[in-house]
């Protein structure tokens, strides 16, 4: 904070110089370094204490010219008489005749303003009500929404959406908002306040508009981010509706869909660091344990964001009683499956030449095409010696948007080969 003594430094004017001195001083620095004027990269700083300085010293001097001016009044008090207390006048004749003709008048108006105040309340009581019912109405549409109800949170749309959209493309669009963007909790967290709307034909409603507050959880953590939105219900002849707001609701998902995706990468990176913890060393694979931690991480994110997904389980022994060769089978069945499928395809060794692989966002089709060629390749590069003996038996099961693998459809198909996770 500038003191006294520093605005004289500033403005460069002796301590206790005049207002007229000041002045003069003040303007030639504005002429010498007004931003708009002069070149200095610091001009505008220098201005800025250059008129907190001036504004010090102009206060200083309004000051003393006001305590200088200031007269001091040697009136003495007026002494008032003493007067005696009121007492009213008698009415006369004529006044009382004229006070009784008011009276009716009086109460008249008495009536009109309790009439008054009674439509008041009324409509206190009415705006009350109504409130309770858009809230009524919201909370329904958002309880619909949480438990994935579409045809019931539709019907608490307003009419004029119900003619902007039907109920197939309602749930259509919901289903996919909630599937890319899985939103966890609708809920109303302000109180309403009442506006009018009027659409595009001049037809006018009236409207109370809540704040909602939209939370969406972490999958990998416990923590939940939260953004608030307007919605609004609006009364159409006498019938509450929720507006549905898609501009709002799109802009929302689109920043929650930039959050999952970092979480989503967070993710993938701690998920590598447990497959560590659960690897197969002689075949470079998961064993049974590592993999049932890495395919629940797979059936969860299945549930969360949609998409397909194929488990197949692929035996590998030496045909007849002769097992000369069977470690040297397995280590190439290992080294083939390995060195054929993706990354982001889960394998793992079961025990007993029994191999669990599993294809993510990957249709039935295509990843029965990519399992017959797996096997078929199994085969050649055992080598002439094994491959003749080689005997290779495999199941898949394949899951999509519409159907959602668990862990007893995995184990269901380990266990045909013996095997449970």
């Amino acid at each position: 904070m500038v003191t006294l003594f520093e605005s004289y430094k500033i403005l460069g004017v002796k301590v206790g110089a005049g207002l007229t001195d000041v002045t003069t001083s003040y303007k030639q620095l504005c002429r010498e370094y007004h931003p708009d004027i002069s070149d200095d990269p610091e001009a505008e700083e220098l201005m800025k204490q250059i008129n907190i300085a001036y504004t010090i010293l102009r206060e200083k001097f309004k000051r003393e010219a006001a305590i200088k001016n200031r007269q001091f009044s040697t009136r003495q008090p007026r002494r008032y008489p003493h007067t005696p207390p009121y007492t009213p006048p008698q009415q006369t004749q004529a006044q009382t005749k004229r006070a009784e003709q008011t009276e009716p008048n009086t109460s008249q108006h008495h009536q009109t303003t309790q009439a008054h105040w009674q439509k008041a309340a009324e409509r206190t009581a009415m705006s009350a009500e109504a409130e309770v019912d858009a809230r009524a109405v919201l909370h329904d549409y958002f309880q619909a929404l949480n438990a994935y109800d579409f045809k019931k949170a539709y019907e608490c749309l307003s009419t004029h959406d119900k003619k902007h959209i039907t109920l197939e493309g309602f749930i259509a669009w919901r289903e996919s908002v909630s599937r890319l963007h899985p939103l966890r909790e609708f809920r109303i967290a302000g109180g309403s306040s009442v506006a009018v709307i009027t659409w595009g034909d001049n037809r006018t409603f009236q409207t109370r508009k809540f704040r909602v507050e939209i939370t969406e959880g972490d999958y990998s953590s416990n923590t939940t981010q939260s953004e608030g939105i307007d919605k609004l219900v609006i009364n159409e002849s006498g019938k509450w509706g929720v507006f549905l707001g898609y501009k709002e609701i799109n802009e929302l998902t689109r920043t929650f869909d930039n959050r999952f995706e970092t979480k989503k990468k967070k993710d993938l990176e701690k998920r590598g660091e447990e497959y560590v913890a659960g690897f197969h060393t002689e075949y470079d694979m998961l064993n049974l344990s590592g993999m049932k931690k890495a395919v629940q991480k797979e059936l969860y994110r299945q549930r969360r964001y949609g998409g397909s997904m194929t488990f197949t389980v692929i035996e590998v022994k030496r045909s007849g009683d002769n097992s000369t060769g069977q470690p040297e089978l397995l280590r190439s069945a290992a080294k083939t499956i390995n060195n054929s499928l993706r990354e982001i395809d889960i394998s793992a060794y079961a025990g007993d030449g029994v191999f669990a692989v599993l294809f993510v966002e990957m249709g039935r089709k295509n990843a029965e095409n990519i399992i017959s060629r797996l096997v078929d390749t199994i085969r050649k590069n055992a080598g002439s010696g094994l491959g003749e003996n080689a005997v290779i038996e495999y199941y898949y099961e394949s899951w999509s948007d519409n159907s959602y693998a668990d862990m007893e459809n995995i184990n269901s198909n380990l266990s045909k080969f013996g095997k449970k996770m």
